[in-house]
């Protein structure tokens, strides 16, 4: 799950020099976000991931509906 906008701009403008810490998601998400487009990126790998699952089950629907409509 990604961050909101406030949450975001939150971390990007927290200075380490802070008195309050940042717990260790906090932590993560604000080194996260120094990568460009981490969130879109790591989106594309789920959507690869799971595209042969996805690719079956669209196939097997059409099929069914073939039966049907035939």
């Amino acid at each position: 799950m990604a961050p909101t906008k406030e949450e975001e701009s939150k971390l990007k403008e927290f200075q380490d020099e802070s008195p309050f810490k940042l717990g260790l998601a906090e932590k993560f998400l604000k080194v996260v976000l120094d990568i460009p487009f981490a969130f879109k990126r790591v989106d594309a790998m789920l959507y690869i991931a799971k595209f042969d699952s996805e690719l079956e089950y669209l196939k097997k629907s059409f099929e069914t509906l073939e039966v049907y409509i035939f």
